[in-house]
C-alpha cells in the first residue's frame, strides 16, 4: 500500500469528518448557545411531556424484547461447534440491521390489517391492533429490527469474558442454566451498553411508530418540529431546546454504558472461547433452533411481501415494472451517496487513527474527533439534518441564485449519512488498533518509518478487510436512511432517496408498488448482509 495513498486518503477523511461531525458539533454549540429562540418555551408542554413518557415507556419494551429476542441467538453463537454454523448465524443476524426498519413496520401492518380467516383472530387474540396498543406494536416491531445489537455483543462479551465463568458453573449446571446464571452476570457491562445502544435508536426513530398507529411520541414531533424550525434563524437552536429532555436521557445513557464501552475496549486476540463439542446433538439442536428464529426475525417481510403481492390487484410483473422505474429516479442518486458514504467512513476511520508512539497533541485531537463522532451519532436524525442544513444553506458557502451546493449537489446528503453512520468505521477502527501488536509498529520504527509509514506498513495491512466490511456496512445503512435523508436530498439534483419515497408511500395504503420496492430493499439487505459474510471470512 503506498504512502502517497495513505496521505490522501487521511486527508480526504479529515475532509470529510469536519463537512459532516464537525459541522454538525459546530452548528448544535454555537447556534444553541444563544438559548431558545423567540416565543420558544424552554419547559415542554403537557403534550410534549405525555409523548416524552410514552417514548420511554415504548424504548423500555423494546429494549426487554430485543433482550428476549437477542439471547437465544447469542447462546447458539457461542455454542455452536462449527464455524461455518456460526457464519451463517451471523450473516443471518446482520440483515435486519441493513434493513429499513420501516420494512419491518410495513409488513407488520399488512398482518394487522388482514382479514384472513386465519390471521385476523390470531391479532386479536395478541391485541397488538387493538385502539391504544400502536406504543406497544412499535416496540415489539423495533425489536425485531434491532435484536442483532445485543445479539452480536452477547456473543462478542462471551468470548471476552464470559467463557470462563460459563465453563465454570457448567460443572455445577446445564449447559443453558450455566449461560443465564453464570456468564450473563459477568457479561453485564457490555450488555448494559448494548442495551442503551437499543434505548436510544428506538427513541429517535421516527418510521416505525407512525405505520402502526403509535404517532404521540417524541420522534415524530421531532420531525415535525424540524419543518417548523426552518422560519427560525437558528433552526439548530430550537431543535436543540426542543428535544432537550430527551437529549438529557441520551446523555445519561451514555454514561451508564462507559463502563460497558471501556470494558469493550480492552477486548483483544481470539478470546477465551472454547466451542464445546462432548455434545454435538445438542449443539446442533439449539442452533438450528436459533437458525430459525434468525431466519423468521430476519426474513419474515420476504413472506409477507410475497403473499401479499401475489394476492393483489396488479401482476407481480407489473408491479416489479413501475418498482424499477422508480428505482431509475430515486435508486442511482440513492446507491451513489451510499457509496459515496461508506467510501467517506473508511476514509474518516483511517484519518482518526493513532499509535501510542505519536506525539500526545496528536494523539488528544484523535480521541477528541472520535468522541466527537460518537456524540453526534446519537443526535436526533433532524437534529442533524437540520444542523447541515443550516450550514451548507448559509450564505458562509454560498447562496447563488442559479447553483449552491445545497440545493444542486449531494454533499449535504453525503455529510448527514456520514454524521449518522461513520462511527461504525470509526469505532471499529480504533479497537482493532488496540489489537495489533506493538512489536509490529517497533519493528517498522527500527527500519527508519516515519509516523505515516508505520501506519501504512504495520497497521493498515491487518485492518483493510474488517474496514472494508465496516464501509459496506455504512453504505447499506445509508440506502435505508430516512428522518435525516428527508431534510437534506437535495431538489434540483438528479434524484431524491429511494428510502424516503418508499416511506411515504407506505403511508398512502398497501398497494403493489410499495410492496415491490420493499422486496427489493430487503433483497439489497440481504446481499449487503452475504458480502459482509464474505469479506469476514478470512480473520
Amino acid at each position: 500500500m503506498p504512502t502517497p495513498l495513505v496521505r490522501l486518503v487521511r486527508f480526504f477523511g479529515w475532509t470529510a469528518f469536519l463537512a459532516s461531525s464537525a459541522v454538525v458539533a459546530g452548528a448544535v454549540v454555537v447556534q444553541a448557545a444563544g438559548g431558545p429562540e423567540i416565543e420558544q418555551r424552554l419547559w415542554p408542554t403537557p403534550r410534549l411531556w405525555r409523548y416524552f413518557f410514552a417514548t420511554l415507556w415504548m424504548s423500555s419494551a423494546t429494549v426487554v424484547m430485543a433482550l428476549a429476542l437477542a439471547t437465544p441467538v447469542a447462546y447458539a453463537l457461542v455454542r455452536s461447534p462449527r464455524r461455518w454454523q456460526r457464519q451463517a448465524l451471523h450473516t443471518l443476524t446482520v440483515i435486519p440491521l441493513l434493513t429499513m426498519p420501516s420494512v419491518y413496520a410495513y409488513a407488520w401492518f399488512i398482518l394487522a390489517t388482514n382479514r384472513g380467516a386465519i390471521l385476523q383472530p390470531v391479532m386479536g387474540f395478541l391485541g397488538l391492533n387493538a385502539p391504544g396498543a400502536g406504543p406497544l406494536c412499535a416496540a415489539w416491531v423495533l425489536a425485531v429490527w434491532l435484536w442483532p445489537i445485543p445479539a452480536l455483543i452477547l456473543a462478542a462479551a462471551f468470548r471476552y469474558g464470559g467463557a470462563g465463568a460459563y465453563r465454570l458453573a457448567c460443572l455445577d449446571a446445564s449447559p443453558l442454566r450455566a449461560f443465564l446464571v453464570g456468564a450473563l452476570p459477568v457479561m453485564r457491562g457490555p450488555m448494559m451498553a448494548a442495551c442503551a445502544v437499543v434505548f436510544v435508536l428506538a427513541a429517535i426513530d421516527s418510521t416505525v411508530a407512525p405505520l402502526v398507529g403509535a404517532s404521540d411520541v417524541w420522534s415524530t414531533e421531532m420531525l415535525a418540529s424540524a419543518n417548523v424550525a426552518r422560519r427560525y434563524a437558528r433552526p439548530a437552536a430550537y431543535l436543540f431546546w426542543q428535544s432537550w429532555p430527551m437529549l438529557a436521557v441520551t446523555v445519561l445513557l451514555a454514561l451508564s454504558a462507559l463502563p460497558g464501552l471501556r470494558q469493550m475496549s480492552k477486548w483483544g486476540g481470539d478470546g477465551g472461547l472454547v466451542h464445546e463439542t462432548s455434545r454435538p446433538t445438542s449443539a446442533s439442536r439449539t442452533w438450528g433452533i436459533s437458525v430459525v428464529v434468525a431466519i423468521v426475525l430476519a426474513l419474515g417481510p420476504i413472506l409477507v411481501f410475497a403473499v401479499s403481492l401475489a394476492g393483489g390487484r396488479y401482476t407481480i410483473t407489473q408491479s416489479f415494472a413501475e418498482a424499477f422505474r422508480t428505482i431509475r429516479v430515486a435508486g442511482v442518486p440513492t446507491l451513489m451517496v451510499a457509496a459515496c458514504a461508506g467510501l467517506a467512513g473508511v476514509a474518516v476511520a483511517v484519518a482518526l487513527l493513532d499509535e501510542p508512539r505519536w506525539p500526545r497533541p496528536l494523539r488528544f485531537a484523535s480521541a477528541a474527533t472520535t468522541g466527537i463522532v460518537v456524540l453526534v451519532a446519537i443526535l436526533p436524525p433532524p437534529l442533524i439534518g437540520t444542523s447541515l442544513a443550516s450550514f451548507f444553506s448559509s450564505e458562509i458557502i454560498g447562496n447563488a441564485k442559479h447553483w449552491n451546493i445545497y440545493d444542486n449537489t449531494p454533499v449535504t446528503w453525503v455529510a448527514a449519512m456520514l454524521a449518522r453512520f461513520a462511527f461504525v468505521p470509526v469505532c471499529l477502527a480504533q479497537l482493532l488498533n488496540r489489537r495489533i501488536p506493538g512489536e509490529l509498529a517497533d519493528q517498522a520504527l527500527s527500519d527508519g518509518a516515519n509516523r505515516i509509514e508505520r501506519l501504512t506498513c504495520a497497521r493498515l495491512p491487518l485492518m483493510w478487510r474488517p474496514l472494508a466490511a465496516a464501509g459496506v456496512a455504512v453504505a447499506g445503512l445509508s440506502l435505508s436512511e430516512v428522518a435525516a435523508a428527508g431534510l437534506v436530498q437535495p431538489p434540483q439534483w438528479i434524484g431524491g432517496s429511494l428510502a424516503v419515497y418508499i416511506d411515504s408511500q407506505m403511508h398512502y395504503g398497501r398497494h403493489n408498488q410499495t410492496i415491490a420496492l420493499s422486496l427489493i430493499m430487503v433483497g439489497g439487505a440481504v446481499m449487503a448482509g452475504l458480502v459482509l459474510s464474505l469479506i469476514a471470512r478470512r480473520r
